[in-house]
């Protein structure tokens, strides 16, 4: 088992760290994530691994992860064991991404099936994962945002007409 550490936004390592804890020996969660081999993040993170470079810094960060170990990518990740800052940030987007994708779901979800309110559903999705870092308004800030994107982009569609 090889972990390495690096930097993300506080709220998404909160976010990993909730959703995919690795267990000790006492099935109690520890702060190393495991991401599961079937997502998709798991693949970008085996892709991104290094060997770790002579005068790199030791890694240090906010998120300590387990390192993919897979027999066909042939990335030993007792060498392949370095996150550079470039790929961190990468990671980062990748994480945001997942993180909003599930995020706008659950709100959907609980404002259409269960009729709550966008800012509690944003306050049960940070109460869900443990989230310290990042306040519920601003969930909510950013889902309201997304919902007029997603509209604009259907009324740009819907005013393409071919045939004029």
């Amino acid at each position: 088992m090889t972990t390495t550490r690096f930097t993300i936004e506080p709220y998404l390592a909160e976010y990993l760290r909730a959703k995919w804890p690795m267990e000790d020996g006492h099935g109690k969660p520890t702060d190393i994530v495991s991401i599961p081999d079937k997502i998709y993040l798991f693949n970008i993170l085996s892709s991104l691994t290094i060997k770790k470079p002579r005068h790199a810094p030791e890694p240090a960060g906010n998120l300590e992860i387990l390192l993919p170990d897979r027999k066909e990518n042939r990335k030993d990740p007792e060498y392949y064991n370095y996150i550079s800052t470039k790929s961190a940030a990468f990671f980062n987007k990748k994480v945001k991404l997942f993180f909003r994708a599930e995020l706008h779901e659950f709100i959907d979800s609980r404002k259409h099936d269960e009729g709550e309110t966008y800012k509690d559903a944003c306050y049960l999705f940070i109460c869900k994962y443990k989230i310290e870092s990042i306040d519920p308004d601003s969930l909510a800030k950013n889902y309201y945002r997304w919902k007029i994107a997603i509209r604009e982009t259907r009324e740009k569609k819907s005013l393409y007409n071919p045939l004029k």
